[in-house]
This record gives structure tokens, C-alpha cells and sequence, in this order.
């Protein structure tokens, strides 16, 4: 029997993770990442100081108060269970693993039956302004507009899906990774020599003499089917398992079946999605035996 998605369809296509954010929050994110914990500190003290200025004291310092005071009892009562842990929202509380329907929406059989391509894209500042730093605006709205390109145009174009992620490397600087998924490489390929990511490719090429503070990579793993498997535990949709998939509607005696899109996510509690070699298509017992283990209670 084929495989059948654990999360519902939907009319409309979901907005990919990297593009679920609203502006205001993507601004707020990027701010918070791009500047150290002691420079966030030290303009809070400075605002204070200047606060304490204008107003007694005390009243200075009770918002600080209020907002801590909240906090600390917010976190307490999720800790205790005396309120909705809002952090588990949309979390999938057992063993989910993706598995990539065919072109038209449908699952297959067996594990990891399709070709996937994994795409990384990065960037990052080498610079202390951060977000602000000369040019660093111009590469982020290329980023969006790429993505929002890939998003209208897609399942035709090939993407499937893509997350952002994001570091600090041992001098403070930010590192920004996209983790994006192709159904082939020529697809990847086509968007790369298209025409929306050749205006951003070209301004590149023509001011990279001004851009050694940015960096910028990429990675492309082309992924044979049998050779791939994934596996989440107690986690909201994301990386792979944040695709998703038109399933073409069709039309039948008494009306019409509409276009959904799916989720890969499929139960993986039980049979052969339990282990990591059942998931890459292989005998399920094969791990085990080689290792000796016993098969449940594994985070495999």
C-alpha cells in the first residue's frame, strides 16, 4: 500500500519555511542576530542611564521589572505544566520521516523511490555593522526576490521546498545557510542561468571588488533514490520534511477532485520508516543484526 501523508493537504500551497516570517520579523531576527549579546546589553544600559534622567527612579526601573517578572512566571508555568507550552506548537510528538510523492502527487510503495537534490546556500558578513554593512541590503533582496520567484513558479520549475538556518563563527560574524530541495539538478541549473538570478549574479560580478566583507557559498548534493532517508522526532516541519508536493486533481463522474499540495511527513512509528535502513529502501533488520541492537526505543 502506498504511503499516505501524516499531515493534511492543502488548497493552497504553503508558503515555503524561508519565506514564512513577516517582514516585520524577519527585521527583528536579523538585527538580533547580527549584533553580539554584549552590544544589545550595553544599549539597554544606555538607555536606562538616559531613562533615569528624566523620570524617579523607580518608575525607571519598573517596566524592566514587569517585563522580567513576566517572563520568569511564563517560564515557570510552562516548566510546571500549568500552561500550553506554545514552543511544541505544530510539533509532530513522535517519529515522522519525509517520503517524496512522484510529479504528480502520488506516493510511492516503498521508501526513498525518488531522486532528490539538496542545494545549501550561504551567506555571511565579516563586518561590525552587520546588516548594515555596505551592500549587505542588496544581496538580501536578491535572496527574496529569488525565493519569491521559486515559490510562484514552482512545481513547475522544480523546487520543492527551503529553511533558513543560521550561526555565529569564532570572530562574531553571522552565518546565514538556506537548505533548498530540487527535484534534479537541471532544474537547479535552468533558475541558476535564468533571469532573476542572473540580475542579482550579474550586480555581483560587477561590484565584487566592494564585497570581500560578504561571503557566499554553495553546495549541491544530487541524491540517487535508495541513497537518502530522514527521520524527526518531537519537531515542527522543516528542512526536507518542509517541502511540499501538488497532487493534480482530476476529473470524475459527479464532479471534480481540486489540486492539493502535500506534506512528505509519514507516520514512522512502525514498519519498515522505523529504521534507517528500511527508510533508504533496504531490509529493516539490516542495522540491527550488523550491530546487535534490539529494534525499538532507538532514536533511529
Amino acid at each position: 500500500m502506498a504511503f499516505r501523508s501524516y499531515l493534511p493537504p492543502s488548497t493552497e500551497k504553503p508558503r515555503a519555511q524561508v519565506n514564512r516570517l513577516k517582514p516585520s520579523q524577519q527585521l527583528v531576527n536579523a538585527l538580533r542576530q547580527h549584533f553580539s549579546l554584549s552590544t544589545w546589553l550595553l544599549v539597554g544600559a544606555l538607555l536606562q542611564s538616559l531613562v533615569l534622567f528624566i523620570i524617579p527612579r523607580f518608575y525607571a526601573m519598573l517596566p524592566a521589572i514587569l517585563i522580567l517578572g513576566a517572563r520568569l512566571a511564563d517560564s515557570l508555568a510552562i516548566t510546571c505544566g500549568w500552561k500550553k507550552n506554545h514552543y511544541l506548537d505544530e510539533a509532530i510528538l513522535h517519529r515522522v520521516s519525509p517520503q517524496i510523492p512522484d510529479e504528480d502527487g502520488n506516493f510511492h510503495q516503498e521508501p526513498a523511490e525518488e531522486k532528490v537534490v539538496a542545494f545549501m546556500l550561504g551567506a555571511k558578513v565579516n563586518q561590525p555593522l552587520g546588516l548594515f554593512a555596505p551592500n549587505v541590503k542588496q544581496v538580501g533582496d536578491g535572496l527574496q526576490e529569488m525565493f519569491k520567484d521559486l515559490e510562484a513558479n514552482a512545481p513547475e520549475n522544480g523546487f520543492l521546498g527551503a529553511s533558513v538556518w543560521n550561526s555565529t563563527d569564532k570572530n562574531g560574524a553571522t552565518e546565514l545557510l538556506y537548505p533548498s530541495y530540487w527535484r534534479s539538478t537541471k532544474d537547479l541549473h535552468d533558475f541558476a542561468y535564468g533571469p532573476v538570478h542572473m540580475k542579482t549574479w550579474d550586480w555581483w560580478n560587477k561590484t565584487i571588488k566592494q564585497n570581500d566583507h560578504i561571503g557566499i557559498l554553495h553546495e549541491i548534493f544530487e541524491v540517487d533514490r535508495k541513497s537518502w532517508e530522514a527521520i524527526y522526532v518531537n519537531f515542527q516541519p522543516t528542512l526536507l520534511g518542509a517541502t511540499t508536493y501538488l497532487r493534480k486533481g482530476d476529473k470524475m463522474i459527479g464532479g471534480t477532485v481540486d489540486d492539493q499540495w502535500v506534506s512528505p511527513l509519514v507516520d514512522a512509528r512502525s514498519g519498515k520508516l522505523r529504521s534507517s535502513a528500511g527508510r533508504l529502501g533496504r531490509d529493516p533488520n539490516e542495522l540491527y543484526d550488523k550491530h546487535t541492537l534490539a529494534p525499538g526505543g532507538s532514536y533511529e
